[in-house]
């Protein structure tokens, strides 16, 4: 009578570790760090706080040798950029994205609106048979009375590095 009743404690409990690690492993499944992260990035980028626009308008000059042209101090919004972005981009995304002038190109639209700008209703999506790419969209919105500025789209490819899920590439469509 003992043995039946400890056999039937055994059960229970070997049941009971049996749901929570298939509770674990559905959680598991569920989460993906890479894509938080990725939504993190996509956030961070396209965000023009006043930081964004003052270290742009630092490395900005008009300057240029011939009216209209703009001079960019590279190396000083590189270093901004570092700063702000070099613990969630590799350094080859860093070089990609001062490159392409994303910095400069978001700013420019929060220029255009004459307000600062911040993304809204920012979507991802895992790009099919791609690894650890998604597509992402978002509206980017005036901060002072969330007025819809501009739309903005693209992909962002994630690559653990160092242990850490970071920006390997990222394009942008404005």
């Amino acid at each position: 009578m003992k043995s039946e009743s400890f056999r039937k404690q055994a059960l229970s409990l070997v049941l009971f570790f049996v749901a929570v690690a298939a509770v674990f492993a559905l959680t598991r499944l569920r989460s993906d760090p890479a894509k938080k992260q990725a939504e993190f990035v996509v956030q961070q980028l396209l965000s023009c706080s006043s930081a964004v626009e003052q270290a742009v308008d630092a490395a900005t000059s008009t300057s240029g040798s011939e009216p209209g042209l703009v001079a960019v101090d590279t190396d000083g919004l590189y270093a901004f950029l570092q700063a702000q972005l070099g613990d969630v981009m590799t350094a080859d995304c860093l070089d990609q994205v001062l490159a392409n002038r994303l910095p400069t190109r978001i700013t420019a639209l929060a220029g255009q609106s004459g307000d600062k700008l911040e993304p809204a209703s920012l979507t991802l999506k895992k790009r099919s048979g791609a690894g650890n790419c998604y597509d992402f969209s978002a509206e980017l919105q005036t901060v002072a009375d969330k007025t819809p500025a501009a739309q903005v789209s693209g992909t962002i490819t994630m690559v653990k590095e160092d242990g850490r899920w970071k920006a390997s590439a990222i394009t942008l469509n404005l």
